[in-house]
């Protein structure tokens, strides 16, 4: 999963942001896009001499924290480029560690230098971006060149890459969330799927909690299961206009469920000091003390796939209960949003492999089909390269269908440039209700002034 990785030295951010304002005055900062560039001109008279033209080489670099996003544009750049003969292209796609890949763009940005054409802004680590205006003044603003085909994908997956009503990332999948789950661990102790209520789903694993087993791990130490619930109940930590929106019924009733289900019932696998992305909850599945996980749609290809090769044929995928009282289908967790810098020499041609890659109906069906990853262009979500795709590792199951059923009624996760601070201070409050210290009901009040404190603050 590593790949070459690149080394510097991170800026503070008072430092960063004068870096900023001395290169916004250069030409590689220049206010707006170029226009995308022509493709090559055909012969326009009959029997007319062509002119051969002028190559030109350019290596396109590309830095993400995922190996399947390097290996997915590779893919596709392969063909892109056979419509670009005027070009020599190299590409230096890179693979780099999430706590390293951000800093390093940011400060190769502040230092007018360094940043690649291309840059996968993983969904959380956007607000480092809105910052101080860093997207404003560092990445090109692709509005007017996503035009009137934004209405051809899901709103919801434009938002957490928006800053000032303009919008500086596309969307690397809908990553919406079901239930993974072992068959023969709910079969064996009579669970019918799917269930269809999150009180369906306390009663089932009640049941398996009576033989020493569980329905899911969760991170008794974050916050993740609980975005997952909370988002699918219809919560936000931010509204659209940024204000704070944490403390509410809906989120104490997601968090109570999930604190009683761990403690009390014993529904869920507190992961503990070990992660939730640790090598003990592998083993949980593998042993059949967690019979499932509550994970989006890149869970598949980015964990089961390489962490639980030998367990090929055992997995399926159900769809989420319901909250009775009201909320989505489904949920969502992730994404990443590709980028272009305002370093890139020929930000038109990086756009236009960017579109072939992400934005056309034939890549959305091919990129569900290479790594998993689910549409988030509406009409590919039902294509038949999509719904009627057999995945082996799931007993030949057709996830992409799963998937498909509920993928429209995903929520909308407003952005913010708080959206760390608050994710950090979120975890904090539920590591203390799932610990015993606090209840729910103080945990969300807790975060929530604490949030609208740091938002106040302004840093």
């Amino acid at each position: 999963m590593s790949s070459n990785i690149l080394s510097s030295k991170a800026v503070s951010r008072r430092r960063f942001l004068g870096l900023v304002a001395t290169a916004a005055g250069g030409a590689l900062l220049a206010g707006c896009a170029p226009k995308p560039a022509a493709k090559p001109a055909q012969q326009s008279q009959a029997g007319a001499a062509t002119v051969a033209p002028q190559v030109e080489k350019y290596t396109i670099s590309l830095w993400t924290h995922d190996k399947l996003y390097v290996d997915f544009f590779t893919f596709r750049g392969e063909t892109w480029k056979n419509d670009w003969p005027q070009y020599e292209f190299t590409f230096d796609f890179q693979q780099i560690p999430y706590n390293e890949v951000f800093t390093k763009v940011l400060a190769n940005l502040a230092a007018g230098s360094g940043a690649p054409d291309l840059v996968g802004i993983e969904i959380s680590a956007f607000s480092r971006f809105m910052k101080g205006d860093i997207a404003e003044t560092g990445l090109v603003d692709l509005t007017e060149w996503i035009g009137d085909e934004r209405k051809k994908f899901v709103e919801g997956r434009w938002t957490p890459y928006m800053h000032k009503g303009k919008i500086y990332g596309v969307e690397s999948a809908l990553c919406p969330v079901g239930y993974w789950y072992q068959p023969e661990i709910l079969d064996a102790a009579g669970i019918q799927m799917p269930l269809k209520t999150w009180d369906d789903f306390l009663a089932a694993g009640k049941q398996l909690a009576a033989s020493g087993k569980c329905m899911a791990p969760v991170d008794d130490l974050g916050n993740g299961l609980f975005m997952e619930l909370f988002q699918q109940r219809g919560g936000n930590i931010f509204a659209e206009d940024g204000s704070v929106t944490l403390n509410t019924p809906e989120a104490v009733e997601v968090l109570q469920f999930l604190v009683d289900g761990a403690n009390k019932d014993k529904v869920f696998l507190k992961t503990g000091a070990d992660s939730f992305w640790g090598a003990g909850t592998y083993a949980a599945y593998k042993d059949g003390l967690a019979a499932g996980a509550i994970m989006p749609d890149w869970y598949l290809d980015a964990t089961l796939k390489p962490q639980l090769a030998d367990m090929a044929g055992k997995w399926r995928l159900s769809v989420l209960p319901l909250w009775p009282k009201g909320g989505h289908k489904t949920s969502t967790w992730g994404g990443t949003g590709f980028a272009i810098t305002k370093h890139s020499k020929h930000a038109d041609v990086v756009w236009s492999l960017l579109h072939y890659t992400y934005m056309t109906k034939e890549s959305q069906v091919l990129r569900f089909q290479k790594i998993h990853y689910f549409p988030h262009m509406i009409e590919a979500m039902t294509d038949p390269g999509v719904v009627d795709l057999e995945e082996p590792y799931c007993g030949g199951q057709k996830v992409g269908a799963v998937f498909a059923s509920v993928a429209p009624d995903i929520p909308i996760q407003w952005q913010s440039p708080y959206w760390s601070e608050a994710m950090t201070e979120l975890a904090n409050q539920c590591t203390m209700a799932f610990a015993g210290e606090i209840s729910p009901e103080q945990a969300i009040k807790a975060a929530d002034e604490n949030i609208k404190a740091i938002v106040a603050k302004g840093e």
